[in-house]
C-alpha cells in the first residue's frame, strides 16, 4: 500500500477524532489551542514517525500537495461533524 493512501486514511481518522472530541467534550472548546492546530500537530507527528522509520536520508515522505490534501480532508471532516452536531 502506498504511503499517501495511508496518510489520507490517517487524516480522516484524525479529523473524526478531533470532531468527536470537540462535540462530546464541551471543555475542549475553551482550550487556548484550536482544533485545527490539533490536526496539524497530528500530521506533523505522523510525518516525523514515518521519517524516523524509513530514514532521514531519503528526503520527505510526502509531497506538499499530499500534505495539503490530507489537511483539507481532516479539517473538512472536522467541520462536517461539528456542523452536523449543530455547533458553530
Amino acid at each position: 500500500m502506498r504511503l499517501d493512501w495511508i496518510f489520507y486514511g490517517f487524516a480522516l481518522v484524525i479529523g473524526a477524532a478531533a470532531g468527536a472530541l470537540y462535540i462530546y467534550v464541551p471543555g475542549s472548546r475553551g482550550f487556548a489551542v484550536s482544533p485545527y492546530f490539533w490536526i496539524l500537530v497530528a500530521i506533523a507527528i505522523f510525518e516525523t514517525g514515518v521519517m524516523s522509520v524509513r530514514g532521514f536520508e531519503y528526503g520527505p515522505p510526502l509531497t506538499m500537495t499530499q500534505r495539503i490534501c490530507g489537511f483539507a480532508l481532516a479539517v473538512g471532516l472536522f467541520l462536517v461533524l461539528r456542523t452536523g452536531a449543530g455547533l458553530e
